[in-house]
């Protein structure tokens, strides 16, 4: 669990911020789904922290309230109207904005890397995009709703981001169709832009261990990724 509870100012109020011990030097922002701060998202931080790295758990809604969301878990169930409306109202330029008092507040943390599931995967983009010099790796898993229109669109956002990306994409993902999954591998394909995409034969939400839609071959896999990746770009 976390080492530290950060209450840092932002421009909206007082954002938490769980702090998981690692490194100093470096640090990983995980980035909440839908559903809000809760144990599994933190479980995952601790994953992380053992790898060695100083985890950040940022509560998006805290200008909601920091509410949580049970997640459904049958097959077809529908989330919460709340946590849709919620994470509607959470936008990326808030959440780019939250990232850079989150980085400021850790001088002694010289690498960065972000990583984002669900919800979570367009606010990692965007904060890669927004500090390409300090933040270096950048994973977005079963990321949703990634395209919308607005200049913060992944795929306009990916060209600015200098950090490594990796798309990880559910299979048959009504939040990310494949016309959308094609339209961000395109970006990658962009001058200077690092990176890769991988599409999965998972459904949209794998890596949450208690939820029906666990893929523990996809989880695994992402976890590897994400190994290799912190590895290669904040130890390097």
């Amino acid at each position: 669990m976390p080492e530290e509870f950060k209450e840092i100012q932002t421009d909206d109020g007082i954002m938490p911020v769980e702090r998981f011990a690692g490194r100093e030097d470096a640090g990983v922002i995980v980035y909440m789904d839908g559903f809000g701060v809760r144990d599994e998202l933190r479980q995952m931080c601790c994953r992380f922290a053992r790898m060695g790295y100083t985890t950040f758990l940022p509560n998006l809604y805290y200008r909601l309230g920091s509410p949580s969301f049970p997640p459904p878990n049958t097959i077809g169930a529908k989330p919460p109207s709340g946590a849709r409306a919620a994470n509607t109202a959470t936008t990326v330029a808030m959440s780019v904005h939250d990232t850079g008092r989150i980085l400021s507040s850790e001088p002694g943390v010289r690498h960065w890397a972000v990583i984002g599931y669900c919800m979570g995967g367009r606010h990692a983009i965007g904060a890669a995009a927004a500090q390409p010099e300090k933040i270096k790796a950048c994973l977005s898993i079963h990321g949703g709703n990634m395209i919308f229109d607005s200049a913060w669109s992944c795929e306009r956002q990916i060209p600015r981001c200098k950090a490594e990306v990796f798309l990880g994409f559910a299979k048959d993902d009504p939040s990310c169709r494949p016309e959308d999954q094609r339209r961000l591998q395109n970006a990658l394909t962009q001058k200077g832009v690092t990176g890769h995409a991988k599409v999965f034969e998972a459904a949209h939400g794998w890596s949450f261990a208690d939820r029906h839609c666990f893929d523990h071959t996809a989880a695994e896999a992402v976890w590897k990724t994400a190994e290799d990746m912190l590895a290669r770009r904040l130890r390097s």
